[in-house]
């Protein structure tokens, strides 16, 4: 899997977006992000997480227009949120799978 933080923390491929377009698509980044661990990083036995994951997964994406209008601060405070728990999940799936019999 590609960094995914890499690519959240990365606001635009185009340099010409305006400000708003660029968080916008950091967080729709974001949530591709969280679904695709939710729908492939969990197992049966971790459902509660999965849960979890798609619940702030879809509140983040019914808020981005609200997010992508915050203020710097609140935006990048969220991104940073966003960032440390992608990172946790994927140091968590990689701790998982060290224990895993294949």
């Amino acid at each position: 899997m590609s960094d995914i933080v890499a690519d959240l923390l990365r606001l635009s491929e185009d340099p010409n977006a305006d400000p708003r377009s660029r968080r916008r698509q950091t967080m729709d980044r974001l949530v591709q992000a969280l679904l695709a661990m939710a729908n492939t990083e969990f197992g049966p036995e971790d459902a509660q997480s999965r849960s979890a994951i798609i619940h702030l997964t879809t509140i983040i994406r019914d808020m981005t227009g609200r997010i992508a209008d915050a203020d710097d601060a609140t935006f990048s405070g969220i991104v940073r949120e966003a960032a440390m728990l992608i990172r946790t999940l994927q140091r968590r799936q990689a701790e998982a799978a060290r224990f895993t019999v294949h």
